[in-house]
C-alpha cells in the first residue's frame, strides 16, 4: 500500500530557548541596503551606467552646450560588448587612449583591419591597397539621427526665394501656379555648413553663430522632404542639386505629363546654360504618373554619391554617381504649369566630415583597432587630431624613463592644456616670486607632472599621431537620452540613440 503524507494535527514545536523566532528589524534593514549597494555596483560595473555629455562633439545626437545649459545624460550599455565586437557606427564612450583618466564619447566610423580617408565630406573605406575606394554608407537608422535640419519648423519661415524675383519668399507651407523654380536658401551662395544646423527651434537662437570654421565648406549631400498635392494641369515637380558643374535632377510625372511618363533621375554636365545641359546619366522608374487631387509625402536626396527619389515612403528610383568634388551646392524646387500645393517642407544636410587642419585624414587601421569622429566634425577633438607627446625624464640615478600622454598646447576644442612650459606661478617660502622654468605634462594615465629645467628632453620623435582606440578600452554603447526635461523650454532629450 502506497502511503500517503498527510498535514500534521499535532500543534506546532514551541521556539527551544534562547532562539529567536525572527530576524530584528535593524538587521533586515542592513541586508536590504547591502543588496542594493551590491545591485547597484553591478549596474554600474557590468550592465548599464549614467554618463554627461559636456560638449558639442556629437551634436545633434548628443548635445553638451554652455551656450545654452543644456548637457544630455545618457545610460551606456556595458553588457553587450562582453560578448560581441563593437560595430562602425555605434555610439561608443571608451577611456581616451592619451589619457585614460578621461571618458570620451564618439561614433565608431573605422573598423581596423581596413584602409580609411576623409575626402570631399564624406569616408571611405578599402581592405587594402589592391582594391578601389568604396564611400561608406550609414545604415537607415543612423542616417535618420544625423541629418541635420537647416531651418526651423515655423511655417512662415522662409525658407525659398523665387529664382527670378528675389522678393518673393515661401516657407514650409505654399503653393506654386504654372511655371516656377524656387531657390532654397536666403542668398544665391552655396549651400554651407553651419554649427547650427539641426539644433531644436527653442534653443537655435542662442547658440553662437561662427565657431571652428562654420560656414565654412560648401555641402552637397541634401534633403528636401514634405507632401505635395497636384491639380489636372500640372505636368512636371523637379528637384534639383547642383553641385559644381553637375546638375542632379529628380523628377516627378504629373497628371498632365505625356502617357507613359515615370519618375526619372538625370545627371546634367557641360553647358553652361542650364536648360542645354546634356545629359550624363539617366535611370527612371516605372511608368507613373501623379494623381490629381491626391496628396502625397516626398523625399528627394543626394546622400553618400546616391541619389533616391521616394513617394509615400517607397524608392521610385535611385542612382550611384561618381564622386564630386565640391565646387559649390545649391537646392532647387521647380514645377511645370497647372497648380502644385507643398506642405510641411523641410530640408536638411548631411554631416560634412572636415579634414581642416587634422593630422590624419588617410590611415590604415590595424586589426582590433577603432577609428573615432564625432557628429560635429566642427567641433570634435577625434582620432583626426589626437597626438602623443612624449618626454624624457633623467632620473637622479643617470637612467632615462620615457613620459608620454596628451599633446594639447595651450587648451583647445574646450579642454585645458596638458602640456607646457612655464615659469612657476608660485612663491617661495619668503614670499617672493618662484621664477623657475616649469615643465607640466600630463601622462596617459592622466596623473600631471611638473618638471624644473633640465630634468626632460623631447623624445626622438616628440610627437605622434595616435587615432586608434583599442577594443579593451571602449567601455559600451550608448542607447539612450533620458535628461535634460525642462517643459517650460520646450526640451526633451529623451530619445534612442542610434
Amino acid at each position: 500500500m502506497t502511503e500517503i503524507a498527510m498535514p500534521s494535527t499535532a500543534p506546532p514545536e514551541a521556539p527551544k530557548k534562547g532562539k529567536k523566532a525572527h530576524s530584528t528589524p535593524w538587521r533586515d534593514n542592513i541586508e536590504a541596503m547591502l543588496m542594493a549597494i551590491i545591485m547597484a555596483l553591478v549596474l554600474k560595473y557590468f550592465l548599464v551606467e549614467a554618463y554627461r555629455i559636456p560638449t558639442g562633439s556629437m551634436q545633434p545626437t548628443l548635445m553638451g552646450n554652455d551656450h545654452i545649459g543644456v548637457y544630455d545624460r545618457i545610460l551606456v550599455d556595458k553588457f553587450s560588448y562582453q560578448f560581441r565586437k563593437p560595430e562602425r557606427f555605434e555610439v561608443a564612450v571608451f577611456r581616451y587612449p592619451l589619457d585614460r583618466s578621461k571618458n570620451f564619447v564618439k561614433r565608431i566610423v573605422g573598423v581596423g583591419p581596413e584602409d580609411f580617408r576623409v575626402r570631399y565630406g564624406d569616408l571611405w573605406h578599402r581592405k587594402d591597397k589592391t582594391e578601389d575606394w568604396q564611400i561608406i554608407h550609414r545604415p537607415g537608422h543612423v542616417q535618420a539621427e544625423t541629418w541635420l535640419k537647416m531651418a526651423k519648423d515655423e511655417p512662415d519661415n522662409p525658407l525659398f526665394h523665387d529664382a527670378s524675383d528675389r522678393g518673393l519668399n515661401f516657407g514650409r507651407d505654399f503653393s506654386l501656379e504654372g511655371s516656377r523654380r524656387l531657390r532654397f536658401g536666403e542668398s544665391r551662395a552655396s549651400v554651407m555648413d553651419s554649427y547650427n544646423d539641426g539644433y531644436p527651434d527653442a534653443i537655435i537662437d542662442d547658440m553662437p553663430r561662427n565657431k571652428n570654421g562654420s560656414g565654412s565648406h560648401p555641402v552637397g549631400d541634401l534633403r528636401i522632404e514634405g507632401a505635395l498635392q497636384v491639380a489636372a494641369g500640372t505636368e512636371w515637380v523637379t528637384f534639383e542639386i547642383e553641385e559644381g558643374a553637375l546638375v542632379y535632377q529628380m523628377r516627378l510625372p504629373g497628371p498632365a505629363a505625356p502617357t507613359g511618363a515615370a519618375p526619372t533621375i538625370e545627371v546634367r554636365d557641360g553647358d553652361v546654360l542650364h536648360k542645354s545641359r546634356p545629359v550624363e546619366m539617366h535611370k527612371e522608374a516605372s511608368a507613373l504618373r501623379l494623381e490629381a487631387g491626391a496628396s502625397y509625402d516626398f523625399v528627394a536626396q543626394n546622400l553618400d554619391d546616391r541619389l533616391t527619389l521616394q513617394l509615400d515612403g517607397e524608392t521610385l528610383v535611385e542612382l550611384d554617381i561618381p564622386p564630386n568634388p565640391l565646387l559649390g551646392a545649391a537646392l532647387y524646387l521647380e514645377t511645370t504649369a497647372g497648380l502644385t500645393t507643398f506642405r510641411d517642407v523641410m530640408v536638411y544636410r548631411d554631416i560634412f566630415y572636415t579634414n581642416d587642419s587634422v593630422l590624419v585624414d588617410e590611415t590604415h587601421i590595424p586589426e582590433g583597432m577603432y577609428f573615432m569622429m564625432g557628429d560635429n566634425t566642427l567641433d570634435s577633438s577625434d582620432s583626426r587630431m589626437w597626438r602623443l607627446h612624449r618626454l624624457e625624464h633623467r632620473l637622479p640615478d643617470g637612467s632615462v624613463e620615457l613620459v608620454q600622454g596628451n599633446h594639447r598646447v595651450g587648451g583647445g576644442m574646450g579642454s585645458q592644456s596638458d602640456f607646457k612650459n612655464d615659469i612657476n606661478p608660485f612663491t617661495t617660502s619668503l614670499g617672493t616670486p618662484d621664477l623657475r622654468p616649469i615643465t607640466w605634462f600630463r601622462d596617459e594615465w592622466g596623473e600631471m607632472h611638473n618638471y624644473e629645467a633640465g630634468e626632460v628632453a623631447p623624445a626622438d620623435p616628440l610627437t605622434l599621431s595616435s587615432p586608434f582606440v583599442r577594443e579593451d578600452q571602449i567601455l559600451g554603447r550608448a542607447i539612450a537620452v533620458f535628461w535634460p526635461i525642462r517643459p517650460m523650454d520646450s526640451i526633451w532629450r529623451f530619445k534612442r540613440v542610434d
